[in-house]
């Protein structure tokens, strides 16, 4: 439990550390995004990290459908919104998941993956 605490302790200080770097510095980039950036760094440099890593990011893997419960939950409050742009949003999703599929296919086949 200890190492768990720690571990989402350590990814709650690199996303405040990039939080604050964004402030100072005027980035136009999210201070979590720079957060993960500088953790990757830190893994790099210094791989003994990993295993405190470890212990935090499979539990937040294993309840990662509960990370995207508050945007879920606040669509319903914007639904004229919502509807205003529907169309636009449909096909938004359609054409990245078309896409994502389409370069997924390609990775696969310029791989050199056996198929069954």
């Amino acid at each position: 439990m200890i190492k768990l605490a720690i571990g989402l302790l350590g990814l709650c200080i690199f996303q405040g550390l990039g939080e604050l770097v964004v402030r100072l510095l005027a980035i136009d980039l999210p201070g979590a995004l720079l957060g993960m950036i500088l953790l990757l760094i830190t893994l790099m440099v210094c791989p003994a990290l990993r295993d405190w890593l470890e212990s935090i990011s499979g539990h937040l893997i294993t309840n990662l459908s509960l990370l995207f419960m508050p945007a879920s939950v606040g669509v319903f409050f914007l639904n004229r919104d919502i509807l205003l742009q529907f169309p636009a949003i449909v096909v938004v999703l359609i054409g990245s998941t078309g896409l994502a599929m389409a370069f997924m296919a390609w990775v696969v086949l310029r791989s050199g993956v056996k198929r069954d």
